[in-house]
């Protein structure tokens, strides 16, 4: 069923983001007011639904790229064409929306920076996922604790295919959890082995490549330095004089 929706207040506003915000601001600020609003929480609010309609309507323009270019343009007179307005239940937003929205050492990717991100030069390794997918959510505290042990190393990345089904049909993933190695210049490498954080671990390390550098007194901080502003993590090992290559 659509429902025509119209309000005078700034889409920006309702969701409290500045006009700058990431979509993973946008996100969470819509998660946050839905748990608090949706009408499911507040059955004796009359105007609970038609509160709702207008957060998921700022909602629905702003994720979308095209949709807040027109809106930032035109205002929502550029979006006539585009005044649907459904919602799902409170479960939903509770348990299926936004898995990885609150795990800083995961990215969320969308259609319109995917492929800038895995051509980047770095590893990624991406979990393609479905809201729905019951076992997308027994991964995902696995999927959480590999971000974390490999942090610095490679780049985690979450898509949903959910919301971006035609990002998820152009990259050949037809079920769900798929995961990918993307390395730029190489064909993506599909994961098959089992869902242990060891398993995983193992697995992402073989696409690790690391360069090995002599340090000294003379070029130490200046490499340290070079390597963290550019995001890259080392490991040391700190060599006695004469120890040799074997230390």
């Amino acid at each position: 069923m659509a429902i025509l929706v119209g309000t005078d207040q700034d889409f920006y506003s309702l969701l409290g983001v500045s006009k700058t915000a990431s979509s993973r601001e946008i996100r969470q600020a819509f998660k946050k007011l839905a748990l608090k609003l949706h009408p499911d929480k507040n059955p004796n609010n009359p105007n609970a639904h038609g509160d709702f309609l207008k957060i998921n309507r700022a909602y629905e323009v702003l994720k979308d790229e095209d949709l807040r270019k027109k809106y930032d343009k035109y205002g929502e007179k550029g979006l006539e064409d585009n005044q649907g307005g459904q919602y799902e239940s409170w479960n939903y937003y509770r348990y299926d929306f936004g898995i990885y929205d609150d795990d800083p050492e995961i990215i969320t990717l969308e259609r319109r920076e995917f492929d800038a991100a895995v051509n980047s030069g770095e590893l990624w390794f991406v979990n393609f996922y479905s809201p729905g997918c019951s076992h997308c959510h027994d991964l995902a505290p696995t999927w959480r604790d590999f971000a974390k042990e490999v942090d610095g190393l490679l780049r985690i990345g979450a898509v949903n295919c959910g919301d971006d089904r035609m990002l998820c049909r152009m990259k050949g993933v037809n079920s769900y959890p798929s995961l990918f190695i993307f390395r730029s210049g190489m064909a993506p490498v599909k994961y098959h082995g089992d869902r242990s954080k060891e398993s995983l671990v193992s697995f992402a390390m073989q696409h690790v490549r690391s360069t090995v550098t002599e340090l000294w007194t003379g070029n130490f901080v200046n490499s340290i330095q070079t390597a963290f502003a550019a995001g890259i993590g080392w490991l040391i090992t700190f060599c006695s004089k004469g120890g040799g290559w074997s230390c």
